[in-house]
C-alpha cells in the first residue's frame, strides 16, 4: 500500500513499470532464496538508484572488476 502511489506515478513513463522482478535484500550478497524478494520493476529501479547513490553497490562493482583486471594482466 505504501509503494502504490509512488509506482503509479511512473505508469506510461517507464516501460513495464509494474512487472515483477527479483530484488536482493542485501546488495553485498548474491541472489539466493534467503536474500531475494519479488518486487515491481519500478521498486527495483528506485532501490538500486538509492543504493548506487549511497555507494552500497561499490562492493559488487569492485568484485566484478577484479576478475576482469586479472584476466587482462594474463
Amino acid at each position: 500500500q505504501k509503494w502504490r502511489p509512488f509506482c503509479l506515478r511512473f505508469e506510461g513513463v517507464v516501460e513495464d513499470f509494474n512487472y515483477g522482478t527479483l530484488l536482493r535484500l542485501d546488495c553485498r550478497k548474491d541472489y539466493t532464496e534467503e536474500n531475494t524478494i519479488f518486487a515491481t520493476r519500478i521498486q527495483f529501479f528506485a532501490i538500486e538508484i538509492a543504493r548506487n547513490r549511497e555507494g552500497c553497490n561499490s562492493v559488487v562493482y569492485g568484485g566484478a572488476r577484479e576478475p576482469a583486471a586479472t584476466a587482462a594482466e594474463q
